[in-house]
């Protein structure tokens, strides 16, 4: 960490001095948790991300609200009950070929209800995805695709030059819709085994040789945090959240994820690029957005304000204190997050105001932060910058 992010950290944080999941002689001065928490762990036994997103599903109906809208697009428009129903259908496609607990399933898909469907899909039958972008260049597909000893690709029609000559089965999902349409829509019944593999998906990261590189997260960590996501960023079940990421960047699992636990809507952007400046603003008023995750740079090309968006959540990049100072105001939050890929999408979060120091901010309920010695790497007392 810089300075200024040491230093905003020891300041809003307190030291632990007993961890039981750490080496007692790390306890030291320079564990940092967030002290207006409850941090223990969100995850129990069995938990896998589908779960929580049943759990909404379950929630909703409860409540008399089974047409809430999980998906609005120009070209679709899912319900929650829709969307689990269709997630389930393919489940049991996809265990009717063979595939279970432990398969490994790429996927190279748009920003659309078959990334939702899919994922959804894959952890229904205790399996794991990789997301690829269909940007990716074909060596970088197919590298990926080798690498994680993948059992099946989920691709679309329009990406098949991409997946050429790739040595897996590959599904076009917009050419099985009658095979699909034929399965239960009821959900796949797979109890909890022990020996079930724990792995929910592998990111690829460049690495710091520029080859990919596969982080494994397992069911744990993910689990754990995205129920802590949703009960620290504001999420409401009335947010329309605009989803723009690729799903092969972590930061996305914040905007698709997170959303669908709490039983908000997404908004797809599903023109085939990337929006940015005006073409972005219009979208997001058209589709009257509430809440929207974006890096920095990305936000700065938008020069007109949005009045309904009332959550803001940026990451991937250093913040400026202008985009703060220009964006938020007394109706919106603006939430800086940041963490590596490797713990797990985030780990610390400001609540950024204008006129403060722009940090990284506070670790989320149940992670912890050491702030160490830029030189030899050891723990530094609480305080210290570093």
């Amino acid at each position: 960490f810089s300075s200024p992010v040491a230093s905003g950290l020891a300041t809003s944080c307190r030291p632990i001095k007993t961890l039981s999941s750490f080496d007692l002689r790390l306890a030291a001065e320079g564990l940092l948790v967030q002290a207006d928490y409850d941090n223990a762990p969100r995850w129990q036994p069995g938990q896998r991300m589908h779960h929580l997103f049943e759990a909404r599903v379950d929630q909703l109906n409860r409540e008399g609200q089974p047409e809430h809208l999980a998906v609005d697009s120009e070209s679709e428009r899912l319900t929650y009950n829709e969307l689990d129903a269709r997630a389930n259908q393919l489940a049991h496609w996809l265990m009717q070929q063979g595939l279970g607990p432990g398969a490994v399933l790429t996927l190279l898909l748009d920003k659309s209800a078959w990334s939702y469907i899919c994922m959804l899909a894959v952890q229904k039958i205790h399996a794991a995805y990789v997301p690829l972008d269909p940007a990716f260049p074909e060596d970088r597909i197919s590298f990926i695709t080798q690498d994680a000893s993948a059992d099946m690709m989920l691709s679309l029609s329009q990406y098949e030059a991409l997946i050429q000559g790739l040595a897996i089965p590959v599904t076009i999902l917009d050419q099985i819709g009658e095979a699909m349409q034929q399965m239960s829509s009821e959900r796949p019944d797979l109890p909890h085994a022990d020996s079930d593999p724990q792995l929910a998906y592998v990111i690829y990261t460049s690495g710091s040789t520029g080859k990919p590189k596969g982080v494994p997260i397992s069911q744990a960590n993910i689990v754990n945090f995205i129920a802590v996501a949703a009960e620290v960023y504001g999420y409401q079940t009335s947010d329309r959240v605009y989803q723009g990421l690729t799903i092969a960047f972590d930061f996305a699992v914040e905007e698709i994820w997170v959303p669908l636990v709490v039983g908000a809507t997404l908004l797809p952007n599903r023109t085939g690029s990337s929006l940015l400046g005006d073409d972005l603003h219009d979208f997001l008023v058209q589709q009257r957005a509430t809440a929207m995750c974006c890096v920095p740079t990305l936000l700065q090309t938008i020069e007109d304000d949005l009045p309904l968006l009332r959550l803001l959540i940026v990451s991937g990049e250093a913040c400026p204190r202008d985009l703060i100072e220009r964006w938020w105001s007394p109706e919106r939050a603006i939430l800086n997050a940041y963490g590596p890929t490797e713990t797990t999408v985030t780990a610390t979060l400001a609540f950024s105001r204008p006129g403060e120091p722009v940090t990284i901010g506070k670790p989320l309920p149940t992670y912890t932060i050491l702030v160490l010695d830029p030189e030899d790497q050891s723990l530094l007392p609480f305080g210290s910058e570093g």
